[in-house]
Protein backbone atom coordinates (compact mmCIF):
# COMPACT_ATOMS: atom_id res chain seq x y z
CA UNK A 1 0.00 0.00 0.00
CA UNK A 2 1.44 3.36 -0.92
CA UNK A 3 1.09 6.55 1.11
CA UNK A 4 -1.92 7.81 -0.85
CA UNK A 5 -3.80 4.54 -0.34
CA UNK A 6 -2.99 4.53 3.37
CA UNK A 7 -4.29 8.07 3.77
CA UNK A 8 -7.50 7.25 1.90
CA UNK A 9 -8.03 4.06 3.89
CA UNK A 10 -7.52 5.90 7.18
CA UNK A 11 -9.97 8.63 6.14
CA UNK A 12 -12.51 5.99 5.12
CA UNK A 13 -12.23 4.22 8.48
CA UNK A 14 -12.57 7.55 10.32
CA UNK A 15 -15.75 8.23 8.33
CA UNK A 16 -17.10 4.74 9.09
CA UNK A 17 -16.50 5.34 12.81
CA UNK A 18 -18.40 8.64 12.61
CA UNK A 19 -21.31 6.93 10.87
CA UNK A 20 -21.44 4.16 13.45
CA UNK A 21 -21.34 6.74 16.24
CA UNK A 22 -24.25 8.65 14.70
CA UNK A 23 -26.42 5.59 14.13
CA UNK A 24 -25.73 3.67 17.32
CA UNK A 25 -24.96 6.33 19.93
CA UNK A 26 -26.42 9.72 18.99
CA UNK A 27 -29.67 8.57 17.37
CA UNK A 28 -30.80 6.30 20.27
CA UNK A 29 -29.98 9.03 22.79
CA UNK A 30 -31.93 11.55 20.70
CA UNK A 31 -35.02 9.35 20.43
CA UNK A 32 -37.10 8.05 23.31
CA UNK A 33 -35.92 4.43 23.31
CA UNK A 34 -32.30 4.12 24.33
CA UNK A 35 -30.90 0.59 24.39
CA UNK A 36 -27.86 0.41 26.69
CA UNK A 37 -26.50 -2.72 24.99
CA UNK A 38 -26.78 -1.08 21.55
CA UNK A 39 -25.08 2.07 22.79
CA UNK A 40 -22.27 0.02 24.35
CA UNK A 41 -21.82 -1.89 21.07
CA UNK A 42 -21.77 1.43 19.20
CA UNK A 43 -19.08 2.85 21.45
CA UNK A 44 -16.93 -0.25 21.05
CA UNK A 45 -17.41 -0.39 17.26
CA UNK A 46 -16.67 3.34 16.94
CA UNK A 47 -13.44 2.97 18.92
CA UNK A 48 -12.40 -0.11 16.92
CA UNK A 49 -12.82 1.59 13.54
CA UNK A 50 -11.24 4.83 14.76
CA UNK A 51 -8.30 2.88 16.21
CA UNK A 52 -7.90 0.90 13.01
CA UNK A 53 -7.79 4.14 11.02
CA UNK A 54 -5.27 5.59 13.45
CA UNK A 55 -3.06 2.53 13.13
CA UNK A 56 -3.21 2.67 9.32
CA UNK A 57 -2.50 6.38 9.48
CA UNK A 58 0.59 5.30 11.38
CA UNK A 59 0.86 8.25 13.70
CA UNK A 60 3.32 9.65 11.19
CA UNK A 61 5.44 12.41 12.66
CA UNK A 62 7.36 14.40 10.12
CA UNK A 63 7.80 18.07 9.24
CA UNK A 64 4.59 18.21 7.19
CA UNK A 65 2.35 16.36 9.64
CA UNK A 66 2.85 18.04 13.00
Amino acid sequence: MNTYQKENSAKYLYDISKGIALLTIVKPLWSNGSNILGIAFGIIATLVFFGWGYIIDGGRKDANNV
